[in-house]
């Protein structure tokens, strides 16, 4: 089992201290797909936000999600 941090960065930055132990990647994919639909309420035009996945301080993931509108 590994520890996955999940840090957020972005008009809401957040950084995960205690990590998620994990046994793999792809658990760790689809533990920050989960944290995405949690956040996706959240969104507003014009936002932008990294989630972040590491494990032994190197990244495994990057979601990136950008907003805008495009009709004014």
């Amino acid at each position: 089992m590994q520890r996955y941090y999940f840090h957020f960065e972005g008009s809401r930055p957040h950084t995960d201290e205690a990590g998620e132990l994990l046994k793999s990647d792809e658990a760790a994919w689809d533990a920050a797909l989960r944290l995405v639909r949690d956040v996706e309420n959240g969104l507003r035009p014009g936002d932008q936000w990294t989630l972040c996945v590491f494990s032994e301080e190197r990244p495994v993931f990057i979601l990136r999600m950008t907003t805008e509108r495009c009709r004014h």
